[in-house]
């Protein structure tokens, strides 16, 4: 059987291939992000999030000139970084660390944190001297200041009035953006005595301390970088990074991530844990500068072609499990807030983080998820006094009636605009959606009869209906019996295709099977097969692709772990992705990131399924397959 899709390409929103070989270090918290840190410690770009402005401000240097680079001096000579070899590691999952050698008798080290509950991050540079002859070395920094950008989905500059001074009251350099008023600022300033030098007209700034260093002897230099609303707030923050010190930050950096570290029996899954489920919980969630609101946002990175946007698929069904793992309390405060902010446009394609529209397009799955990220809380927690808040239980009444608007009468089905990968529909009733929508309705059925939900429908009954409504019209003869078609008209056509953002793989994780449901275990025979013609057969990295993007997705390996099928841990433990962190799609050959770089909501979902399928903590997980 061929697919059916007939999608008209010209109307897809399909992403830009990434250039690859390029390798990032992203770290930041809950303020402030650092996407884009390269191979050899340069700091290209700093963001942070404004609700009000419903977007990301960043501040960046150019490809010839980072924001920030390390300058290292050996008797007077400058070093060239690009030409040395840095070896990198994440500590803990998140504090990017380096080490390289310069000149064969010297060892520069490395180390960029920012540090949980602080407006700001530091960046420690050490080297030690291992030769036997007192050497003159020059340790600091050069910067310059190119761009002020906003993002929303794409960076785009702005023409700002742009400055660079020198604060002497708490002795830091300021990057301030205004626009009439302030939008933002960057304070820096490190642990020497030197001054800074500045050109403002370049956007340039230089700082170094010169100091003899004896055979054996070690010295370090740290510099720290906060951010505000305007000058004074980024300078006084960046005197009480200072007071606390790099010791004291770190040291709480490390103690706050190793109460919340995963551990596995593999390493190379523990890490890749571990990196995703941090860069997930901080590149997926912030806090607004301007009033401290939590935030839920595809990615911080503008590497994702997405980014600092919201979706309510990639908040609640992927990041939102990996969130539960890291702080179930920080979740259910974010899940208030995505029900404050984002209800009242539930289903709707792609939002403002303000909760406003921002890419119009009814998509069922993501009305959906609300009730499913509901249900995922109540599993991991058993508290209850969650649905008993107002937001909730208003949310999930808008919830209930938006669904009841997409029902047809005549197929027993609810209707979606797009499907999950945000592309328009050949066929209005989505197995995959609909099936999710079932598992809400049995989660709206349970709560009213525990009288924490009140509606004119009884849900119960609705779930049995939809469930018969799917078996009867969604099923089709396969290769090997019945199979879930993809999706159909309600009047007897349909298409075989499946999606990894919503793949039918995923029945039994959403509940509205078992794993070992011979219709689903027939779908995903279906999916692996030449019969499916977007499931990439014959390169090193064997996996599903989609109309949206041929080339094989990790979330299609992600799919396998809840299918069961055990191919997917070789596929994960042999792929590189973006630099070790999730990204939408991978060249086939070379299992490098080939679109969605900096895939931070989805990085969740990778965290959780794999922690999930590893080990023996069933906490929110929905099906179990042995290793």
């Amino acid at each position: 059987m061929e697919p059916q899709n007939k999608v008209d390409r010209k109307l897809l929103t399909t992403p830009e291939p990434v250039a690859a070989g390029i390798d990032f270090y992203p770290t930041g918290n809950e303020y402030v992000s650092l996407p884009e840190i390269d191979n050899n410690g340069m700091i290209y770009s700093v963001n942070l999030l404004r609700l009000d402005h419903h977007g990301l401000f960043e501040f960046s240097g150019n490809h010839e000139h980072p924001l920030l680079t390390p300058v290292v001096k050996i008797d007077g000579n400058p070093i060239n970084l690009r030409a040395l070899n840095f070896r990198w590691h994440y500590k803990l999952g998140w504090l990017p660390v380096f080490s390289c050698e310069v000149e064969k008798q010297l060892c520069l080290k490395g180390i960029i944190a920012a540090p949980p509950g602080f407006k700001g991050f530091f960046y420690q540079l050490s080297i030690e001297n291992r030769s036997a002859r007192q050497v003159s070395i020059e340790l600091g920094w050069i910067g310059c200041w190119d761009a002020f950008s906003f993002c929303v989905f794409s960076r785009r500059k702005l023409s700002v009035e742009k400055t660079i001074k020198l604060n002497k009251w708490t002795d830091s350099l300021v990057l301030e953006a205004s626009s009439g008023s302030p939008l933002a600022a960057l304070a820096l300033a490190d642990s020497s005595d030197s001054k800074w030098h500045l050109d403002p007209e370049k956007g340039q700034f230089e700082k170094g301390e010169t100091f003899s260093l004896l055979p054996g002897a070690e010295k370090e230099t740290t510099l720290y970088g906060s951010i505000n609303l305007e000058e004074d707030g980024a300078a006084t923050t960046n005197i009480d990074l200072r007071r606390h010190g790099a010791k004291y930050l770190l040291d709480h950096t490390k103690k706050w991530l190793s109460i919340r570290y995963l551990k596995v029996a593999e390493p190379a899954f523990e890490a890749m844990i571990n990196q995703n489920l941090f860069f997930s919980y901080f590149y997926s969630t912030a806090r607004s500068l301007e009033d401290d609101q939590l935030v839920s946002l595809t990615s911080r990175s503008p590497r994702y072609y997405v980014s600092a946007a919201f979706w309510g698929r990639d908040a609640l069904l992927w990041s939102f499990p990996a969130i539960m793992l890291v702080d179930s309390n920080y979740a259910r405060k974010l899940l208030l807030a995505i029900y404050k902010r984002h209800i009242r446009h539930a289903g709707e394609h792609a939002h403002y983080l303000s909760g406003a529209v921002l890419y119009p397009g009814f998509e069922l799955d993501q009305l959906a998820a609300y009730v499913i990220a509901l249900q995922h809380y109540l599993d991991f927690t058993d508290e209850t006094n969650l649905i008993k808040e107002k937001l909730i239980r208003e949310g999930l009444t808008v919830i209930a009636d938006r669904a009841l608007d997409r029902f047809d009468p005549e197929c027993g089905l609810y209707s979606s605009f797009l499907d999950p990968s945000d592309d328009p529909v050949e066929y209005p009733y989505l197995t995959f959606s609909n099936a999710l929508l079932q598992t809400a309705f049995v989660t709206l059925g349970k709560l009213q009869s525990l009288n924490l939900f009140e509606h004119r429908s009884d849900f119960s009954v609705l779930a049995q209906a939809l469930e018969k409504a799917i078996y009867e019209h969604c099923t089709v003869q396969g290769p090997d019996g019945l199979i879930f078609t993809w999706s159909v008209d309600g009047k007897g056509k349909f298409s075989l295709y499946d999606n990894p953002p919503g793949s039918l793989q995923l029945l039994a994780y959403y509940r509205f099977c078992t794993a070992k449901n011979r219709i689903f275990l027939n779908t995903v025979r279906w999916i692996r097969s030449t019969n499916n013609p977007y499931y990439r057969l014959g390169g090193n990295f064997e996996e599903a692709g989609s109309v949206h993007c041929i080339n094989p997705w990790p979330l299609g390996a992600v799919n396998d772990l809840w299918a069961c099928n055990v191919g997917a841990l070789d596929f994960l433990k042999r792929v590189k992705m973006d630099n070790g962190f999730f990204c939408e799609t991978i060249d086939p050959e070379s299992g490098e990131v080939s679109t969605g770089a900096a895939f931070a909501s989805a990085a969740g979902f990778l965290a959780f399924s794999l922690y999930h399928n590893l080990t023996t903590d069933n906490r929110g997980g929905n099906s179990k397959c042995s290793p």
